[in-house]
């Protein structure tokens, strides 16, 4: 039997259709005049530019040159004066034009152009007297505008919008020069790429969903009551809870005295499972406490316990792959190996629902049980913030603000962290001071994508974590790590390096996510030698084939 609508579903379409038409309707009225009136101030803006470069202009005699066609000394003193013009002002473009052939509008020429001192350092080059205007530079009713000016000796600014195949939708101010003898010889332009008045637009569309909104609110409270009383109210009790137990042990609390209180779950499912498994967690975490207190009345039962926490920390990460058997869309394969018998490196990935993959690789810092427990702590949080529907920056903010409520050892975590919309490719990611990913274009090779970083989890508290998007499609792959894998030290204490790493990596790009972590962690074992383990490696690659038979994304 086919599966219906859920009523969830059912509101959420009904208050979007509702906004939109609320929001069309509003739109339609105001964007006419709400446009003119943006307009208006660009136009202002362009005159009072053109002025100040008209000025100049007629300072050095500018009419004279073209009508003469000479580039004297003056020539470059001016366009000087011009490039400051332009590189203090928010236009596009500041150039001077005449026709060759008054009778003929299509021979337009250059007579000089200004750059920006930042166009200038790219390479940025100049346009001399003479130079024939481009193909498609102007239409032919801007053309017939600029002609009719020099012709008529028109004296005012003059303003157009056009449009060129080269440069797009402009605002163009334009205005006459005239040589000694009073002759129109030329016209000095300014343009404005008009598309900035999207930004404006968009707050405007902006205020018209806060409208739409309010005239919502009936139906986005209902939505919110039954989506509380299921989902969002049982999940913040389960993080509640988790943040009661995190004070509990930095408070130094007994063994005992960790208990993890458990969240009632009227719906089954992911959330279900989730609770399960947080408590199943916290539950490991209050067990291993006990157990590494016990384990330090005597010297012979430290092995014994450190043995067990290992098995507990690595039962705390997926391993058995494939992880998602029935999922075709991608493959991933990850591996962790502490630089002693338990450590703060981590890996985590799970289904946020069908439709998104939570994948995430963590460094905690120092070595050893503080960092494991650290590390223990830190997942469940991370997992808890991830499976709100929280988007990658926001689960950065929110495992911040938890970790430096009460972290009086002053522990910190790197984080990458990406969630994968598995239909479309799309990876939303947020980096916390973690190692740059390497990706991979199917077909290509590996190489560093240096994404912008944000602070250590558990370094200041208040902290905003941004986020970015990468596109995947099928036959990409990403690959994220510790830094044990770049910091890997051989007996001269030569760092093994990302060039390395990176060699690794493209020995075979087109294999399979497992075989490209063997041959990386087969090049570290092989530059290293009989050196020891100075850090956690820990490495995590996906490899989105997307849906069968989809190029979508190609």
């Amino acid at each position: 039997m086919k599966k219906g609508m859920s009523i969830k579903t059912k509101v959420a379409i009904t208050s979007i259709v509702f906004m939109v038409v609320l929001t069309t309707v509003i739109a339609l009225v105001g964007y006419t005049l709400y446009r003119n009136s943006v307009m208006e101030s660009y136009t202002t803006y362009a005159d009072t530019v053109l002025e100040y470069a008209y000025r100049e202009t007629v300072k050095y005699g500018f009419g004279d040159m073209i009508a003469a066609r000479e580039m004297p000394e003056g020539y470059e003193e001016l366009r000087t004066e011009l490039n400051r013009i332009k590189g203090s002002s928010k236009i596009e473009y500041l150039y001077a034009v005449y026709f060759e052939d008054i009778e003929d509008i299509h021979s337009l020429h250059y007579a000089i152009n200004a750059k920006s001192q930042e166009e200038i350092s790219e390479g940025s080059s100049f346009t001399y007297l003479g130079t024939p205007c481009e193909e498609g530079s102007f239409q032919d009713d801007t053309l017939l505008t600029l002609h009719d000016a020099v012709k008529s000796g028109k004296r005012e600014n003059g303003t157009l919008e056009g449009y060129a195949d080269v440069y797009g939708h402009m605002l163009n101010g334009y205005r006459v020069i005239f040589d000694s003898d009073g002759h129109a010889a030329g016209l000095i332009c300014v343009e404005i790429d008009i598309s900035r008045i999207n930004v404006n637009l968009h707050r405007y569309l902006r205020n018209v969903l806060l409208i739409a909104t309010a005239f919502t609110a009936i139906v986005v409270f209902l939505y919110l009551f039954n989506t509380d009383r299921y989902l969002i109210g049982p999940i913040m009790k389960l993080s509640d809870n988790s943040d009661a137990f995190i004070k509990k042990m930095q408070s130094s609390a007994e063994p005992e005295e960790l208990v993890f209180e458990e969240v009632p779950v009227r719906s089954g499912g992911e959330l279900k499972l989730l609770a399960d498994n947080v408590k199943s967690l916290a539950d490991g975490v209050s067990a291993y406490m006990a157990n590494l207190k016990a384990a330090t009345a005597e010297k012979e039962r430290i092995g014994t316990e450190l043995a067990l926490a290992t098995k507990l920390q690595a039962a705390f990460v997926p391993s058995i792959f494939p992880p998602f058997p029935e999922r075709t869309e991608f493959d991933i394969y990850a591996s962790m190996d502490p630089a002693k018998e338990v450590g703060g490196d981590f890996y985590d990935f799970y289904l946020i629902d069908d439709d998104h993959l939570c994948l995430l690789i963590a460094d905690v810092s120092g070595k050893g049980i503080p960092a494991a427990l650290f590390m223990m702590v830190s997942k469940i949080i991370l997992q808890s913030c991830a499976m709100l529907g929280r988007s990658a920056a926001e689960i950065l903010t929110k495992t911040n603000e938890a970790i430096c409520s009460n972290n009086k050892e002053s522990m910190f975590v790197t984080v990458w962290l990406g969630i994968l919309e598995i239909s479309t490719g799309k990876l939303t990611c947020a980096n916390a001071g973690h190692e740059y990913p390497a990706l991979m274009r199917r077909g290509g090779s590996f190489g560093l994508f240096r994404d912008k970083h944000g602070l250590v989890i558990g370094g200041m508290d208040g902290l905003k974590y941004k986020e970015y998007e990468l596109t995947l499609s099928p036959g990409d792959k990403l690959f994220v790590y510790t830094d044990g894998v770049p910091e890997a030290t051989d007996a001269d204490n030569e760092l093994f390096g990302t060039e390395r790493m990176l060699s690794a990596l493209n020995a075979e790009p087109e294999a399979d996510p497992s075989r490209i972590l063997r041959n990386v962690r087969a090049a570290v074992d092989g530059f290293v030698k009989d050196a020891e383990q100075f850090d956690d490696l820990t490495m995590l690659c996906l490899e989105y084939h997307g849906k069968e038979g989809d190029t979508s994304n190609e």
